[in-house]
């Protein structure tokens, strides 16, 4: 039997998510990102509703990363950029390529997303997780991730992703949600 570790039980991926952008924008150091962590706890549990709806995986996190994003974007230069909107129809390669072309204009970027892991697409989700891009080329994005289970997923190929649900199959099982990406920066 495996002892619990963090992140196993807990639902605050979108939380590492924004955090480890800043390590790869602005090299945060540990201390640093735990009194982030703290900040960001202590201001959900100010409302009951929203702190119950991360802990019980009830929202998409959308508005917590926003609001992290625009809170340290006060605090320390941060360049950040919606480049899609919901209501768009986004292919992967387009997916694809703007996370590419903006990670490699500066080592110190990278781009946040959510993506949903199926097992069967007719069964409901195995996994609803927040990410960064650490590296990316034309086949193969590394993801700079606080999951480091087994199942754990490290880096993504463009021909294993989908950005809408109906196109999911048994060979194709994750979904990239265009919508929530977000390119995090230092300002140009």
């Amino acid at each position: 039997m495996k002892p619990f570790y963090q992140g196993k039980i807990d639902t605050f991926c979108a939380i590492y998510a924004v955090l480890n952008s800043l390590r790869i924008t602005h090299s945060i150091r540990t201390l640093k990102a735990r009194d982030y962590f703290n900040e960001v706890l202590l201001e959900l549990a100010k409302n009951t509703n929203e702190l119950e709806a991360v802990l019980l995986q009830t929202t998409d996190y959308v508005q917590l990363v926003d609001r992290m994003l625009e809170h340290f974007s006060q605090i320390m230069p941060l360049y950040v950029n919606k480049p899609f909107t919901n209501s768009s129809l986004i292919s992967v390669e387009q997916f694809w390529k703007t996370c590419q072309s903006f990670i490699n204009q500066s080592k110190n970027s990278t781009v946040i997303f959510r993506f949903i892991r199926y097992f069967d697409p007719k069964t409901p989700p195995i996994v609803r997780h927040w990410t960064c891009i650490e590296t990316i080329n034309d086949t193969i994005m590394h993801l700079y991730d606080s999951s480091h289970e087994a199942e754990s997923i490290q880096n993504l190929k463009k021909n294993d992703l989908v950005t809408e649900e109906k196109d999911l199959s048994k060979s194709v099982s994750i979904l990239v949600q265009p919508w929530s990406v977000r390119q995090v920066s230092l300002p140009y």
